[in-house]
C-alpha cells in the first residue's frame, strides 16, 4: 500500500469478514492458522462469545480487540458473505467500532 492512502471499509464489511473468518476457522479445527494477519485461533478463543446469537456481553473482550488487531480488513472482505445462523451479525457488526478501529468499507 502506497504511503499516505488508506483502505475504506464499512464497519459491517469488517465485522462481517472477522465473523466469517471465524466460522471458517471454528469449522476448519486448524490450530495456529493465520488468515488476513489474523491468527484464527485467537479470533475463534476470544470472539466468538460476543458474535453468538444470544450473548449478553456488552462489547468484545479487549483479547477479541488484540485478536484483530493489525489484521487486513481489505483481505478480510472476501469472507464477509459467509454468515451462519448462530452468528448475531449486529453484534458482529459492533466489533470494529467497540474496538476503536474506526469505520473502514469494503
Amino acid at each position: 500500500m502506497a504511503a499516505g492512502r488508506k483502505v475504506t471499509m464499512s464497519s459491517a464489511g469488517v465485522a462481517a469478514a472477522l465473523v466469517a473468518l471465524l466460522v471458517v476457522a471454528a469449522a476448519s479445527g486448524a490450530t495456529g492458522y493465520h488468515v488476513c494477519n489474523v491468527d484464527t485461533d485467537s479470533l475463534v478463543n476470544n470472539c466468538k462469545s460476543y458474535c453468538t446469537a444470544g450473548s449478553s456481553e456488552a462489547s468484545p473482550s479487549g483479547a477479541c480487540c488484540g485478536a484483530v488487531r493489525g489484521g487486513d480488513f481489505h483481505c478480510l472482505c472476501q469472507y464477509k458473505g459467509v454468515l451462519p445462523k448462530n452468528i448475531d451479525a449486529n453484534r458482529a457488526m459492533q466489533i470494529p467500532g467497540k474496538c476503536s478501529y474506526g469505520a473502514v468499507s469494503c
